[in-house]
């Protein structure tokens, strides 16, 4: 077994949310890093299969228009 260090802060976060579920922060956690490792494996996978050309051919079909104003930062 491997230990990692975590702010006070994420720990704190990390034991409510273990609390909530009835599991260790041990589990919790290794939960956690397993299921956004798996999903960052799925990103790398997907970005692999585009490319810019298929981007910017989707892009062009954007039209030039000002957002509405509920679409603005």
């Amino acid at each position: 077994m491997k230990t990692i260090e975590l702010s006070d802060d994420v720990y704190r976060r990390a034991e409510e949310l273990a609390e909530l579920n009835h599991v260790s922060v041990d589990r919790l956690v290794a939960a956690l890093v397993g299921d956004g490792a798996d999903d960052w494996f799925h990103l790398q996978a997907r970005a692999r299969r585009g490319s810019l050309e298929r981007l910017h051919r989707v892009l062009s079909k954007v039209s030039d228009a000002a957002a509405e104003a509920y679409d603005q930062f």
